[in-house]
């Protein structure tokens, strides 16, 4: 049944497009704009605009570009009625439907995906409530942690059973295929299947926005079972592109503008129910480039609180260089050995843990103390060892008054000259710039292959003038659009474009930009291409606001002006066309027809640039 069109209006006038795209993108006020890191591309420098008047977003750097609606598409590769729902009970408006039912559609397997990860967490969920959750509990209890934070997190039980979810998502009317695909069961050889998950107490996982990704599992037995059991990968869950808690926890990362890295589910909660709650965990996987990259669009302040073992020493030793590499600072929290996260939040608290944040040291010491406790430092050759390792750590920053801080502070410990250490930064720079493969975007969500060539660049003429009439006041619009013809654009994005206000303006007496996003489809990078004519770049915000505050006498003739470039442009690719075919002519009637057509454009270009309104333009034909 079809959401009434009031409906999805009620939701796009409420939903605050910077509230929404803030659940993914750590964003800073920039003029009218925000600004930030486009979560859609790798990028170091923000080229990602937010405009709260018009509620749309737009990336200079890929193109993309939308409102709330579009942006959660994007984000959750959800369907257009997925996002209005999200939306919708986001803030609390209520879906009313009309029409007759109609037949259900086959979900995309992605939804599907999720569907079946959201209903397998909510029965393990109210598995933990029941009676077979009572050693779940228990082990929960024993961990401290309490109700309210196991609800945060989701935290559940499995039946220590061979079907009881499997029956349970048959009769959910969730396939068995889908349940494989997604890791929930298992299909044996002989074609029958088995829950993957069975007597253990389960951690969910979760994307920003709360779809269910996937889940992690601790077995509660003695025996040869692996401790922790999780997901396969799937289109939803790729472990790499993945951190635990960041659905709980990044909004506290971007308000502290830092993130504390830990490496265990155990780890995180404990922390998180004590009130260090900007924390994310790893979940025994090597932190990778994809992770840092999410996390650098909250902060790039990165702190180490990984166990006091060989192992947790190794894992942040290969993490700083990721970090590093992504420009990106790594600060490094030292516990007494034998500790853990966990157990040091349990021993001293919270200002325990805060303290020993407090006490976090650079890369450079961290590194420094490593080679010294493994007497790397006794010897000549040993210093010059650990000199070499930390200039190629440094020469992994692109910033490069970062860089000269951090040769001085070595200089300075180790008296050092200066220019030496340089002349080893330009080597490993050189090593680095040769060693670097082409720049490539990492993907944060699965994206379909591309089929087709991009389409090419809209003629500045044709956008120009799009970009004026949209941006101009309503009444304006109407008027201006009777005077157009489509056929003298050239680009199909823009005669789309002309179409779909053509048939708002005829329906509804008026051109709704808000709406445009749902008429216009992003088969061609509409929605991109809309916002770029909706919103204005940040830096040269305020300037354009200046220019813009003009008589509606002005906006008039602006639009006159831009529409009037554009049909010289038509008539001088008339003419060009008419030339290339004179030059070829060889009989004596068609030349002197041909000369005649040229002399007609000519005098037509002319009236064109001597009209003061869009009642005097002249009708200027389509064909030669």
């Amino acid at each position: 049944m079809r959401i009434p069109e009031e409906k999805i209006e009620e939701v796009r006038a409420a939903a605050d497009i910077v509230d929404v795209v803030s659940g993914f993108v750590r964003l800073r006020k920039a003029g009218r704009n925000y600004t930030g890191l486009c979560p859609f591309h790798r990028e170091k420098t923000p080229s990602f605009n937010v405009n709260p008047e018009r509620g749309i977003f737009k990336c200079f750097g890929c193109g993309k570009g939308g409102n709330a609606v579009t942006f959660l598409m994007e984000m959750e590769k959800i369907s257009f009625v997925d996002a209005v729902e999200m939306l919708a009970e986001r803030y609390n408006i209520v879906l009313t439907r009309e029409g007759t039912p109609m037949r259900p559609e086959t979900r995309e397997e992605i939804e599907e995906m999720y569907e079946a990860n959201r209903l397998a967490a909510r029965f393990f969920y109210d598995t933990l409530q029941g009676d077979a959750g009572a050693v779940g509990r228990a082990y929960f209890d024993k961990r401290g942690w309490k109700e309210n934070t196991r609800r945060t997190f989701g935290l559940g039980f499995a039946p220590d059973a061979w079907h009881d979810f499997l029956n349970h998502a048959r009769a959910a009317g969730i396939s068995d295929e889908m349940l494989e695909r997604t890791g929930l069961i298992v299909r044996k050889e002989g074609g029958n299947s088995y829950d993957r998950f069975r007597g253990r107490v389960i951690f969910p996982i979760f994307s920003v926005s709360k779809k269910v990704l996937g889940f992690g599992a601790r077995t509660l037995k003695g025996d040869e079972q692996p401790k922790y059991l999780n997901s396969p990968e799937t289109p939803v869950y790729v472990k790499s592109k993945v951190l635990y808690g960041l659905a709980q926890s990044h909004r506290a990362i971007r308000d502290a503008d830092a993130v504390i890295l830990v490496e265990g589910y155990a780890d995180l909660i404990s922390l998180y129910q004590e009130g260090i709650t900007n924390v994310v965990a790893t979940s025994g996987t090597a932190l990778t480039p994809e992770q840092v990259y999410l996390l650098s669009r909250y902060t790039r302040n990165f702190f180490f609180l990984y166990d006091a073992d060989s192992a947790g020493m190794s894992a942040m030793l290969r993490g700083i260089d990721i970090i590093l590499e992504s420009d990106c600072d790594a600060r490094i929290v030292q516990l007494s050995a034998g500790e853990d996260p966990d157990s040091y939040v349990r021993k001293y608290g919270a200002d325990g843990v805060r303290e020993r944040l407090g006490e976090a040291v650079s890369f450079v010491d961290f590194v420094t103390a490593r080679f010294q406790a493994e007497g790397g430092l006794d010897s000549p050759e040993g210093k010059a060892q650990a000199v070499h390792r930390i200039v190629e750590l440094i020469a992994k920053m692109d910033d490069a008054i970062r860089r000269e801080f951090y040769i001085r502070d070595i200089s300075q410990k180790y008296g050092i000259y200066e220019n030496l250490l340089y002349q080893e930064l330009e080597k490993a720079l050189r090593l680095k710039k040769k060693e670097r493969p082409a720049a490539r975007p990492v993907e944060l969500i699965p994206q379909p292959e591309e089929e087709t060539a991009a389409p090419g660049e809209v003629p500045k003429e044709e956008k120009d003038f799009c970009t004026l009439l949209l941006q101009a006041p309503s009444e304006l619009q109407s008027e201006v659009l009777h005077g157009v013809r489509i056929s003298q654009f050239h680009d199909a994005r823009m005669q789309k474009l002309l179409h779909v206000l053509f048939e708002q303006e005829e329906h509804d007496g008026s051109i709704n930009t808000d709406a445009l996003w749902s008429y216009v489809e992003d088969d061609v990078g509409m929605h991109g291409l809309l916002a770029d004519m909706l919103i204005e770049r940040a830096p040269i915000s305020e300037r354009w606001e200046k220019e813009q505050i003009v008589r509606p006498t002005d906006n008039r003739r602006l639009l006159l002006d831009a529409y009037k470039r554009l049909l010289h442009r038509h008539v001088q690719q008339r003419r060009e066309r008419l030339k290339e075919k004179l030059r070829f002519e060889t009989d004596a009637d068609l030349q002197r027809s041909l000369a005649t057509a040229l002399q007609q454009l000519l005098a037509l270009d002319t009236a064109v640039k001597g009209c003061l309104s869009f009642a005097d333009l002249p009708d200027v034909e389509d064909e030669d």
